[in-house]
């Protein structure tokens, strides 16, 4: 039975709260914990089994609960083909819901895009939200020329002032990809963090398994969740 692909990092299941459009994994820690928005890629034709439903995208979220971070797993309208304004006001709505929920902190927000989710970064960054804390990127699709009606790299930069940003890059990677991955490069944000995995493709983290690719989603997982502990205790009253 097709269940869809796997995280190549073995990973103990969390439970998952279904909120209707989305999916929330939370730490077992008691509190309001930082949060972080997993956004899927893009497909083409419909996957047999949309990304919610995945071991991939519900290990990662496992994986971010396991280390004290609550996780929102969520489909959106990429997986009908290249329909960004779509998926970027449903990222938007899904956040909004997110941020007002009492069971997460909603100012201590981190988003994780995936390949071809990568171009719904540029609104999201553009608007420069004070309550974004960190933004990753694996092994993104960047657009390097103006979209009309689409904030362009440069309008993204200066929204994501020295916010910190992980980016994890692969050796080969699909050509369509690499101009935009050189361009984020060098336009060197100030806070960017870059995770490059030697001899591996694109989709990595799904296989083949080598110790590289699961040393390399460790590494994400913690970069992204040390920027978030590394806020918390920044805000800390007496700081």
């Amino acid at each position: 039975m097709n269940h869809g692909p796997d995280l190549v990092l073995p990973t103990r299941p969390a439970d998952a709260v279904d909120r209707g459009d989305l999916d929330l994994f939370l730490p077992e820690q008691a509190g309001r914990p930082p949060v972080v928005l997993l956004v899927h890629g893009l497909f083409p034709e419909p996957p047999p089994v949309l990304p919610r439903r995945t071991p991939f995208f519900r290990a990662y979220a496992s994986q971010l609960a396991h280390r004290g971070v609550a996780a929102v797993v969520f489909d959106h309208e990429l997986t009908g083909g290249m329909r960004y304004p779509e998926a970027a006001a449903t990222l938007d709505r899904v956040l909004s819901a997110v941020r007002s929920s009492s069971e997460v902190d909603g100012d201590a927000v981190a988003v994780w895009f995936f390949s071809g989710g990568g171009p719904l970064a540029y609104p999201l960054l553009a608007a420069g939200h004070d309550w974004l804390r960190c933004v990753a990127l694996t092994y993104p699709l960047l657009p390097t020329e103006d979209i009309p009606g689409w904030p362009s790299l440069a309008d993204a930069l200066h929204g994501l002032g020295g916010t910190p940003a992980v980016l994890t890059l692969v050796e080969h990677e699909l050509p369509a990809f690499v101009a935009g991955q050189q361009a984020l490069l060098a336009a060197r944000p100030a806070g960017l963090t870059t995770i490059e995995v030697p001899a591996a493709e694109h989709g990595f983290d799904t296989g083949p398994d080598t110790e590289r690719g699961r040393a390399a989603v460790e590494q994400a997982l913690d970069a992204v969740v040390g920027h978030l502990a590394a806020l918390r205790r920044t805000d800390a009253p007496g700081r």
